[in-house]
């Protein structure tokens, strides 16, 4: 369980952080790790705070573990499947996506409304790809190459890996104050889809496909398009996949994966 822990050292420092900067600042802690309506290097400070956070439980992982770094994820990263798996992965969650949009548009569920400044939407889709691949391998790195490879070694089997992995994948998103609180659901759909896609293959290209294709079609359409609801049927903003539909698609992508990579992993 030594990923758990590592895990639960992030959201401690990031409220130390918060701390010392509402202190330095003069204003009265908050025991909720939330920068809204704080001074600007508050917010700035907790997403570095978050970042480094992150990318050392990355890093150190593997050093607790006594392997160096580059071996531990160099098998968890194997060069034959890559194209292959990551390739699928993409498409896959492109695909499924483009389809739920567009039954959106045909029930007109989903508006299409330019509602970002164009300087704004034009740097977005500029830094989509890289903002796509960083997001995707990072969160893969941590919650698969680590938590949920963790839990494996720790003689738990495999359908609790699988469990405990989405509920803490979910959890993490959670832990800063967000706007929107019933999207846990499916988020938790997500993490059982990245978590069979980790299982049935036995490296992070696939499931780091599916999260990748994901980010780039959800964040690539957002500028564009007004959710008209109701949000637990379609979703809304960056949570497509959160709705009842949403939710629904994640099961079936997941069972597309077991059926397609059941029992490859080595």
């Amino acid at each position: 369980m030594t990923a758990v822990l590592m895990l639960l050292a992030i959201p401690i420092v990031l409220w130390s952080v918060q701390s010392v900067c509402l202190a330095a600042a003069r204003q009265p802690l908050r025991w909720r790790i939330d920068s809204r309506g704080g001074a600007k290097h508050l917010r700035l400070a907790v997403r570095i705070a978050t970042q480094v956070g992150l990318l050392a439980v990355i890093v150190l992982y593997p050093v607790v573990r006594g392997e160096a770094i580059i071996a531990y994820y160099g098998r968890l990263l194997p060069p034959a499947p890559a194209a292959e798996h990551f390739g699928y992965g993409v498409a896959s969650a492109a695909l499924f996506l483009s389809v739920l949009f567009v039954i959106w548009l045909a029930t007109q569920r989903l508006v299409v409304e330019v509602h970002h400044a164009r300087k704004k939407w034009i740097r977005r889709l500029v830094l989509l790809g890289p903002t796509a691949m960083f997001g995707a391998f990072v969160e893969e790195f941590l919650f698969r190459g680590v938590l949920m490879a963790d839990l494996l070694r720790s003689n738990w089997s495999p359908g609790s890996a699988v469990a405990i992995s989405a509920l803490v994948f979910a959890i993490a998103h959670y832990v800063r104050a967000v706007k929107r609180h019933w999207t846990f659901p499916g988020h938790i759909a997500l993490g059982v889809l990245l978590g069979v896609a980790f299982l049935e293959t036995g490296s992070l290209w696939l499931a780091a496909g599916l999260h990748a294709g994901g980010i780039l079609v959800i964040m690539g359409v957002r500028p564009f398009v007004r959710y008209a609801g109701p949000a637990w049927l379609t979703g809304a903003s960056i949570f497509p996949f959160a709705g009842v539909v949403g939710i629904a698609a994640l099961v079936t992508l997941t069972a597309i994966v077991h059926h397609a990579f059941g029992g490859i992993a080595p």
